[in-house]
């Protein structure tokens, strides 16, 4: 595979034509990353699906394909964890000819810390919110409607948890790089609190299941999130755009 055309961020201007060869190279090269990851985990994703349905105990699947298919997924979703940070540097790498010397450094440095907190996320996700939302929505059955999870609608379930916590948690990164372009200044913030507070519960309310434990469990991070990156902001002055 030949090198992209703007590996080294030169300032020349680009025309839309390049821009456009230039995100195609970089999605090639995130697609064939998860394509490799997806190979390297293959062989773990029967333990790591049953490390998934751990709270729910048996799962069953009701089409003849479903159990492959669902195993590729799980396949899929651990690739994707172990490509991300290529595909990371595969954003940043894009999006940095069009930023400043000094707002290219900042975004270089964080990059690595999104990666960090989108595990985090994902990982609350999987070992403390899927199990209490899993007992709360079962708990509405009863001896005439039994729960019979299948595989297939479970695994969903967990992933697109998991990747909703991973990309709320991408919060502090998203301020700090919108401070650092000049988009947004820390008083601001900091004066509308109340309402980012507010917010943030209601949104940790969308995007978990109706259960208290797994909208607090989501609400309260995003929520010190936020105050870890007024902390930060204090540290990190603003720039100007230019």
């Amino acid at each position: 595979m030949s090198e992209s055309p703007v590996e080294k961020f030169s300032d020349k201007e680009m025309t839309i034509t390049e821009h456009l060869e230039e995100l195609r190279w970089r999605m090639l090269k995130s697609i064939v990353a998860v394509m490799f990851g997806t190979i390297a985990v293959w062989g773990w994703s029967a333990e790591m699906l049953s490390f998934l349905a751990r709270p729910v105990g048996n799962l069953v699947f009701v089409a003849p394909t479903e159990a492959f298919f669902t195993r590729v997924k799980v396949a899929v979703f651990g690739g994707a964890m172990l490509a991300l940070p290529i595909v990371l540097y595969q954003v940043w790498a894009f999006t940095a000819c069009a930023m400043s010397d000094s707002l290219r450094r900042a975004a270089a440095l964080i990059v690595p810390f999104s990666y960090v907190f989108f595990l985090a996320g994902a990982a609350l996700s999987i070992f403390m919110v899927t199990p209490s939302a899993i007992h709360f929505l079962i708990a509405y059955g009863s001896s005439e409607v039994a729960p019979m999870l299948t595989v297939g609608n479970y695994v969903e379930f967990v992933t697109s948890l998991a990747l909703a916590f991973g990309t709320v948690f991408q919060l502090p990164i998203l301020l700090i790089f919108l401070q650092r372009a000049g988009l947004v200044k820390r008083t601001v913030l900091a004066s509308k609190r109340r309402y980012i507070y507010f917010v943030s519960f209601i949104a940790a309310a969308l995007l978990t299941p109706p259960d208290v434990i797994s909208q607090l469990a989501l609400g309260f991070p995003i929520v010190l999130l936020f105050e870890a990156s007024l902390f930060v902001m204090r540290w990190t002055p603003d720039e100007p755009p230019s």
